[in-house]
């Protein structure tokens, strides 16, 4: 199922949710919508499955103009962060809710719904719990009744707003790969919300990143990660420090430093640069490249984060290996390695 919109604008009294989007979506394509709050990915989710009607612009499924359908009758699954389950009905009730209030002449037998809830209980990874209630599952648990209930209904479409915000980390790093696996399994067209950058990364095949209404790109996570296309992309994407530099004939120079742009070809002049942790080289002090003082020194599992500040005050974080040879106090120079620049 493709899902395209064209020029959406949504406006609440004074603020433009939405300013002019448009976006594609691919047969059977998981597809993630990035960006700080506020930026409009739900309010586009929304609109997309019929929960909130746009001020111009158009929403089609499978070229079909849906714009004046409701929600149910565009058969659209959805699944919301804070799970909306029906406290007082058991599990088994909560999943078979969308097909149980469907008009007499397309509701499936209670046989018939049993066997879906069923199905999907073990689709799922819930066998044998349809009779609890909500309250007696964890958080996890109810998450997978909430996308269950959305499967039900044998959406065209599948959306999901933020779907693992509530949940601690390792539970969301393992209902995000099985996601992706019950995705894949169902063929779905599935679009998700959300603000964590690691999440989009990880589970997507495209990332929409949203700014101010607008969709600043549209790539593969590999695409919006190594060649941010704004610099918006660039300073929201890996926890980059951001520099004034200026830029001529591809070189820019970056508090006197002076290295190749890696950021799609701009004109000379004024410039903003955007530097990872890990586009650091730590080196001693004295020797090309940016002054600075370490401050903090901390190993993880993988590498070692090290803070330093920088002669005007401003914290780098720097990602280093774990035996990098540095400590709290001592002088070094920051090398980059990699820089992107943009026009400022």
């Amino acid at each position: 199922m493709t899902v395209a919109v064209a020029n959406l604008v949504k406006r609440f009294r004074d603020h433009t949710a939405l300013d002019g989007v448009s976006l594609d979506v691919r047969p059977g394509e998981f597809l993630a919508l990035l960006g700080p709050s506020g930026s409009g990915k739900t309010t586009l989710l929304r609109i997309i499955g019929g929960l909130d009607f746009p001020d111009a612009g158009t929403v089609a499924f499978a070229g079909r103009d849906v714009g004046a359908m409701a929600a149910r009758d565009r058969k659209v699954g959805f699944v919301f962060q804070n799970y909306a389950l029906f406290r007082h009905m058991r599990v088994a009730d909560n999943i078979a809710f969308g097909l149980t209030v469907k008009p007499r002449g397309q509701r499936p037998t209670g046989a018939a719904i049993k066997r879906r809830v069923d199905e999907l209980l073990a689709l799922v990874q819930l066998p044998g719990l349809g009779g609890r209630f909500p309250a007696q599952l964890s958080g996890g648990q109810r998450q997978r009744v909430a996308l269950a209930r959305a499967l039900a209904v044998d959406p065209q479409v599948l959306l999901l707003d933020e779907p693992f915000g509530a949940l601690d980390a390792k539970v969301r790093n393992d209902l995000r790969r099985w996601l992706r696996g019950v995705h894949e399994a169902m063929g779905l067209t599935s679009i998700f919300v959300t603000h964590d950058q690691d999440e989009a990364l990880d589970l997507a095949d495209r990332v929409a990143v949203m700014s101010d209404g607008r969709i600043e790109q549209v790539d593969t996570p590999d695409a919006v990660y190594n060649r941010p296309a704004t610099a918006f992309v660039a300073d929201f994407i890996g926890n980059a420090t951001r520099f004034d530099c200026r830029l001529a004939d591809g070189v820019i120079e970056v508090a006197g430093v002076r290295l190749a742009n890696t950021a799609p070809a701009a004109a000379d002049g004024r410039g903003v640069a955007f530097i990872r942790p890990h586009e650091f080289a730590l080196a001693s002090a004295g020797e090309p490249g940016l002054a600075a003082t370490v401050r903090r020194v901390a190993h993880t599992a993988a590498r070692a984060s090290v803070e330093c500040v920088l002669a005007d005050g401003r914290v780098v974080d720097v990602s280093a290996p774990l035996d990098v040879a540095a400590a709290a106090g001592e002088a070094v120079t920051l090398v980059p390695t990699t820089v992107r620049a943009y026009p400022a």
